[in-house]
């Protein structure tokens, strides 16, 4: 494999780049991009998508340099002061150094979560936006995993001695404290609090901070449906005002009235208060626009106009709305909401063109075009379009998008219509993603019986 193409491929979390480290006569020749694969965080999506941790730590050791690239971590771990989401990356990866037996790793996470301590009990001024507080929370979160309930324990009395007599909301952190739940159970979770909270009163503010937050878990917030004239005043006050209301509208009132906002916003001269109010029925609500209404408005100026009409559109997809999603290819005057109306209404005939189409979409990192949202609806089209795939579009997905949750709706799809080949199932065994690797073990396992 290229250094090109091995660069490509781990940098997405594919499986193919393990493959390559593994065959190698000379994994060294691609050390600088593992070493910068660990440094910088090249997920998509953190937020959502699995960490990476152990595919990167079997990249370190096929290259068999733990200890020079786990000091570059540490030195990078220690140095970072605001990157939040490249912070858990490199605390994941210290954690996965730690499991494996490293002491320098398990030292460099207590360092920084001793350091980290001390910085937030000086800090005189709480934002809500706050970098090192959820930088702190990642170190916590990973050295419960680490260390299990002594961790947790010693962190709780940490936090309720030293952070909540500061500032109780700004420092009790629901997501380490869900966390710790879901990895130990609500009863020994609850039971140490409320056990601890009878003989250190600074826990006592904690175990009550937790009870305040479970029941706002567990409080019925199902709001009343609103009235029609509350969506349309609410509208009236400007754009995103109405929008809201006018999706729980739509979702909860009966036809008729739901009916009536449809035609009220029909003939609604101001286009946004026009907006507001035909937002809700890109996906929801009961009533068949009619398709000239939608058609003229899908050629509007005003864009938001013009998406929703296509939203509505592709709801219930006819002949007219494909041939007008085809017009928005060819002519390249909409081409990616051309490929989401297309996809809803696909037929084997355009196949060879939605994917000529979606190679045309640059894929990056910087926003610089919706090929994400391309990628999902050419997969949902080619899932409803009959058969198999004439071309290898789903292929294609596979190996260009950055997102690895696609990556596996690829895959899984590839196996139901049967053009899963034993290459790429040999890759997925290895990937980044776990649930693609476990489905890929999954699926060979089932094969070989």
């Amino acid at each position: 494999m290229t250094k090109k193409q091995f660069r490509h491929d781990f940098l997405r979390g594919l499986g193919s780049a393990l493959i390559a480290l593994k065959e190698s006569d000379d994994p060294k020749r691609y050390r600088e991009i593992v070493i910068y694969g660990c440094l910088h965080n090249t997920t998509y999506d953190q937020q959502c998508e699995p960490h990476r941790n152990w595919y990167l730590y079997e990249a370190i050791t096929l290259l068999d340099e733990v200890k020079s690239i786990e000091q570059l971590v540490i030195e990078k771990f220690i140095r970072m002061k605001r990157d939040t989401w490249l912070f858990d990356q490199l605390t994941a990866l210290l954690y996965q150094f730690a499991v494996n037996g490293s002491s320098d790793a398990r030292k460099a996470l207590y360092q920084q979560y001793n350091v980290m301590l001390a910085e937030l009990s000086r800090k005189r001024k709480f934002t809500a936006m706050c970098p090192r507080r959820d930088m702190f929370d990642w170190i916590c979160v990973w050295l419960t995993s680490l260390h299990g309930k002594r961790a947790f324990e010693k962190i709780v009395e940490n936090i309720s001695e030293v952070l909540l007599p500061k500032n109780v909301d700004f420092f009790f952190d629901e997501w380490f404290y869900v966390n710790s739940v879901n990895k130990f159970g609500e009863d020994y979770v609850t039971n140490y609090l409320e056990k601890r909270a009878e003989t250190l009163p600074a826990v006592r503010v904690y175990y009550e901070k937790a009870k305040e937050q479970n029941k706002r878990w567990d409080r019925n917030t199902e709001q009343a449906i609103p009235t029609l004239e509350q969506v349309l005043a609410e509208a009236a006050k400007g754009k995103y005002r109405g929008r809201g209301l006018a999706i729980h509208f739509v979702r909860r009132a009966n036809l008729d009235e739901v009916e009536k906002l449809a035609k009220i916003a029909m003939d609604e001269t101001d286009e946004q208060v026009k907006v507001e109010l035909l937002y809700a029925f890109r996906r929801w609500g009961d009533f068949n626009f009619p398709e000239t209404f939608l058609l003229k408005l899908s050629q509007s100026k005003n864009d938001e106009l013009r998406l929703i009409a296509i939203g509505i559109m592709g709801k219930a997809p006819t002949d007219k709305t494909r041939e007008f999603a085809l017009s928005l290819i060819r002519h390249g005057t909409d081409v990616e909401n051309g490929i989401a109306l297309l996809s809803k209404n696909l037929r084997r005939k355009d196949e060879a063109l939605l994917y000529e189409v979606v190679k045309s979409i640059p894929v990056d990192r910087n926003g610089n075009s919706n090929w994400h949202s391309v990628f999902r609806d050419a997969r949902a089209g080619i899932e409803k379009m009959r058969g198999q795939p004439q071309t290898d579009i789903l292929e294609y997905l596979y190996r260009e998008t950055l997102c690895s949750f696609c990556r596996e709706g690829d895959v899984r799809l590839m196996h139901k219509k049967k053009v899963l080949s034993k290459a790429i199932l040999q890759e997925c065994r290895f990937d980044a993603n776990d649930d693609l690797a476990e489905f890929a073990k999954q699926v060979m396992m089932k094969s070989e019986k």
